[in-house]
């Protein structure tokens, strides 16, 4: 009897330190300078953590895009993002990910909002350069955006030139730069499909505790 309970004893702290590092893996306070800490209230800074434990930081801006940040908010709050996949990687242009099925066609069953874009009627000063979040929409209705979106790679005219006023811009990544690369970087198949699965672990709202004297990669 007492053979069986220190075996059952050892199981559970195994699985205790399993799961403490599993935690740990995502519990990313440092990204490229910036030292950051998860918050339970909502932020406009928000933290992509990688399954494989990379991550990025990004900046959102209610100014520019209410709506849109709103809605992404929300759906951060839900925990949403976690386990979807970056589904399309266009290298010098942009990766893209939010849907549950991972094939660009879906939303799940959430609402759309409008799209706050110029040539929706809305001015959105913010420009489509590297780094930039922005919604990505299925079809050309312009009001067909809802978990999508899309970071853009690299600034290429006139590519990413083009989705100006015509994709809602709603921040833009602050740090991981080198995470956006390395995604863009991977292989890729039909559709634009990285050929290697480009999953998010955790999206989570954080503080930043501490800022950089100047942040790399931009």
């Amino acid at each position: 009897m007492k053979r069986i309970f220190l075996i059952v004893l050892a199981s559970l702290m195994m699985l205790s330190l399993f799961s403490c590092g599993e935690k740990a893996a995502y519990d990313v306070t440092e990204i490229d300078g910036f030292t950051v800490e998860e918050s339970e209230l909502p932020t406009n800074f928000v933290r992509i953590v990688m399954k494989n434990g990379d991550a990025m930081l990004l900046e959102l801006d209610p100014e520019e895009a209410p709506e849109t940040v709103a809605n992404f908010k929300k759906l951060v709050a839900e925990k949403y993002y976690d386990g979807i996949i970056f589904h399309r990687v266009v290298p010098g242009f942009v990766i893209q990910g939010g849907d549950p099925n991972g094939d660009g066609r879906s939303n799940g069953d959430r609402p759309t909002i409008k799209g706050e874009f110029r040539a929706n009627g809305v001015m959105n000063s913010i420009k489509h350069v590297r780094g930039v979040i922005s919604m990505a929409r299925l079809g050309n209705d312009y009001n067909s955006a809802s978990t999508q979106f899309f970071i853009v790679h690299e600034t290429s005219i006139p590519n990413t030139e083009s989705l100006d006023g015509m994709y809602a811009a709603f921040g833009k990544l602050l740090a991981g730069y080198d995470v956006l690369d390395k995604i863009a970087s991977v292989k890729t198949g039909k559709n634009d499909k990285p050929k290697s699965k480009q999953q998010m672990a955790e999206v989570r709202f954080v503080n930043i505790v501490a800022w950089p004297a100047t942040p790399d990669g931009q």
